[in-house]
């Protein structure tokens, strides 16, 4: 019974000992936690000229381009040029089937030639009405014929000298010269020099006067139109620079120039055309091509501006967050006004020279410990 006794009290001193132990731990003083720094990039809020910019798409067309339509309902017999390639005005594109119109043709050579033969038997018969006419007339003053019968022989000549047969060669040679047009319209030929946009018909099939056949597109010179609205047609201005994104080409921007602004809205949508030209000297914008339209509107001098990437919207707000002397973020309420690509005006809350926060100011909250990146303006 006393072991017993002596084993519980062996057990109840071990236990005393671990609590001690894990008392006298606790008791240690805790390791103060490093506050994290976010590195932050920044930009200065500084005056400056500031242009809003409005984008606009578009395709681009050349500017010298045309709809090669056919004159003749025929089939085609005969393609010389492929899309892509160069022509020059008056180079056969294609060729229609031209048998009928050779027929016509020769049945209006045949024309020409019965009316001119018809013309030189009136002239010999006029001719001979002449001679008779004046041989009355002689025997007329010597009473050897009466009245009636002279003037039978002047109606006689006046009918052969009247004309008819001489209309009746001219009208044969305009018949002639239609059929031969007809003939001519069986070969289609580039209008203008330029490269061959598209080929409508293949071979075999019948050329309609009322769709295209081809068409072709002097791409040295470009234009673009873009439908603006009211709101911004009256702030741009014609000769004004643009810069034209092909995507299609590259990244780079084209330079383009306001080339002419219309004066009068559409009727369904009530918005102003404005054409943009550019020139294509290497020929590697093509006609069809997408354009994306950056345009100057409204511009204003010496405005504050900061990094449009520095003002983030929050809860119906526009904000941005400087760094202030103890590197720690700061958020401020601000107001803008006009914006280009890179840059937006502030219009109140902010003054210049002010560090904002443009890389990083979505990880950060007012008060957030921050560190300036290698590079950027404390």
């Amino acid at each position: 019974m006393e072991i017993r006794r002596s084993s519980c009290w062996v057990v109840l001193i071990v236990l005393l000992a671990a609590l001690l132990a894990v008392s006298g731990c606790s008791s240690q003083p805790e390791e103060e936690v490093k506050e994290t720094e976010i590195t932050v990039e920044v930009s200065p809020a500084q005056v400056q000229d500031l242009a809003q910019r409005v984008t606009h798409s578009g395709i681009v067309r050349g500017k010298n381009e045309v709809q090669v339509m056919p004159k003749a309902s025929a089939r085609v017999t005969g393609i010389n040029v492929q899309p892509g390639d160069y022509v020059r005005a008056g180079q056969t594109i294609m060729t229609l089937d031209n048998t009928d119109y050779i027929a016509g043709v020769t049945q209006a050579e045949a024309g020409v030639a019965m009316a001119e033969a018809a013309l030189r038997s009136n002239e010999l018969q006029a001719e001979s009405a002449r001679v008779d006419y004046e041989r009355a007339q002689s025997l007329h003053e010597g009473g050897a014929i009466s009245d009636q019968q002279l003037e039978g022989f002047r109606l006689q000549y006046e009918a052969l000298t009247a004309g008819s047969a001489q209309a009746a060669v001219t009208q044969a040679q305009a018949g002639l010269q239609a059929a031969r047009t007809a003939l001519d319209r069986c070969v289609i030929t580039a209008p203008i020099n330029g490269v061959v946009g598209n080929i409508a018909l293949s071979l075999g099939d019948t050329a309609n006067p009322a769709a295209p056949a081809a068409v072709v597109s002097d791409t040295s010179s470009l234009e673009i139109e873009v439908m603006v609205s009211e709101a911004e047609v009256s702030y741009i201005e014609k000769g004004s620079q643009v810069d034209v994104l092909v995507l299609a080409v590259g990244e780079e921007p084209f330079q383009g120039t306001v080339e002419s602004i219309a004066d009068v809205a559409d009727s369904a949508q009530r918005n102003y055309a404005v054409k943009v030209a550019l020139t294509n000297p290497e020929g590697i914008m093509k006609s069809g091509m997408f354009a994306e339209l950056k345009i100057d509107t409204l511009s204003k001098p010496d405005v504050l501006a900061v990094a449009i990437n520095g003002v983030i919207p929050k809860g119906g707000r526009e904000i941005v967050y400087v760094v202030d002397a103890d590197n720690r973020a700061r958020e401020l309420e601000i107001k803008t006004g006009i914006k280009s690509d890179e840059y937006v005006e502030i219009v109140s809350g902010l003054n210049a020279g002010q560090q904002v926060i443009v890389k990083g100011n979505t990880l950060v909250s007012d008060g957030t410990l921050v560190k300036v990146a290698a590079g950027g303006n404390q």
